[in-house]
């Protein structure tokens, strides 16, 4: 038997294994009639075509350099979740992780690095406080120089100044999540949740992501109630950044009248920030403006519940299926000659005939002249 057969037949079934696949499943998404060929080619008694190998990447979220590789593979960051789906929690981590990859890869064929380095505080574990998240809420508002309405800026931000890698995944269950990996940070986004609450996971990973290296995954998550309090303090820090004290008071005070404020004007501020209703009213609360009984009273009138759902949807924003970053470094490296047409329709997920159609969803013509140049002196 050969070696590099049986070998590559291990790596295939270690890959299988890490995504709870069973030969039946994989076989199945293959095409195949039988698990017994997976169980052929896992033992090195059937030699894989091309296009089999293309396929089995695809299908166990990982790269065919990856697949080949006599050295195996490394183990994933970690992921971690706000709140974690229930099934196939690992494939969406492995296929998170290996968008980030093609991302990482594309910035660097397209030489469109960004120059911003991503913050890192220290934190020891026995300084985590709510002040402490005031505090570096307001070093990122003023590092990453979110102004008055961060939540418009905060996503373009990640992107264009960090190179964060952010994706929207369409979910049932689970929420957002947070990794750092030799691609870099990354937030992955449950695409069927409202923009505003988004907004509000965007800034609740930033937390976790800033303190990565002083509260790392593999010590949070030995320790549930060091986890528990941090979601906690997370929380605290996507208020205070998606809702600078300053600025909401003044907003919150100007809409007074008669020592009132009506609910219209109190969805007014929240849709201004684009957050949550609740999540302003727990802001008010935490700034004095409104006492606990009447928040609680507020969110439980239903003549309230039935306003904020009315001014909803004008402002219901659903994410491409890229991230626009991506589709655009990935463009831009076809054309620099350093990705073929075929890899950029593999990576945008459409077939050769219809990527101009795709190309041209994001703004993008596939034609002469990308490639003309000027001298610089």
């Amino acid at each position: 038997m050969d070696s590099s057969i049986k070998s590559l037949g291990d790596r295939i079934k270690a890959f299988r294994k890490r995504l709870d696949l069973t030969q039946k499943d994989l076989a199945i998404q293959m095409g195949f009639n039988s698990p017994e060929t997976i169980s052929q080619i896992e033992r090195g008694d059937r030699e894989l075509k091309a296009w089999e190998l293309v396929q089995l990447a695809k299908l166990l979220s990982t790269n065919l350099n990856d697949l080949l590789s006599i050295e195996g593979f490394q183990e994933k960051p970690i992921v971690l979740w706000r709140e974690s789906p229930e099934t196939e929690k690992e494939i969406k981590e492995l296929k998170f992780i290996k968008h980030c990859e093609d991302y990482a890869m594309l910035e660097e064929l397209s030489g469109s690095r960004t120059s911003g380095q991503f913050p890192q505080k220290k934190v020891s574990p026995d300084d985590v406080s709510y002040e402490m998240a005031r505090r570096l809420a307001s070093e990122i508002r003023r590092e990453f120089n979110l102004g008055d309405r961060p939540a418009r800026e905060l996503m373009k931000i990640l992107e264009e100044g960090f190179g964060v890698k952010i994706w929207y995944f369409e979910m049932e269950e689970g929420s957002a999540a947070s990794t750092i990996g030799p691609f870099g940070p990354a937030i992955l986004m449950n695409l069927n949740e409202a923009p505003w609450r988004r907004n509000y996971n965007f800034a609740h990973e930033i937390f976790h992501l800033i303190t990565w290296n002083s509260l790392p995954p593999s010590l949070i998550k030995k320790e549930p109630d060091l986890w528990d309090k941090l979601e906690k303090i997370a929380n605290v820090f996507a208020s205070c950044i998606l809702l600078p004290s300053d600025v909401v008071r003044i907003e919150f005070e100007k809409n007074i009248d008669k020592d009132s404020i009506a609910y219209i004007d109190l969805i007014g501020i929240a849709r201004k920030f684009d957050v949550s209703t609740e999540a302003l009213l727990f802001r008010l609360l935490n700034l004095k403006l409104l006492d606990k009984n009447t928040v609680s009273t507020i969110l439980e009138d239903q003549l309230f519940r039935e306003i904020d759902r009315s001014t909803m949807a004008p402002r219901w924003w659903r994410p491409p299926k890229f991230p626009e970053r991506f589709v655009r470094l990935a463009f831009v490296a076809y054309k620099k000659g350093r990705l073929s047409k075929a890899k950029l329709a593999e990576m945008l997920d459409t077939s050769l005939i219809d990527l101009p159609k795709t190309l041209q969803e994001y703004g993008h013509k596939d034609r002469e002249g990308y490639d003309a140049e000027v001298r610089v002196t």
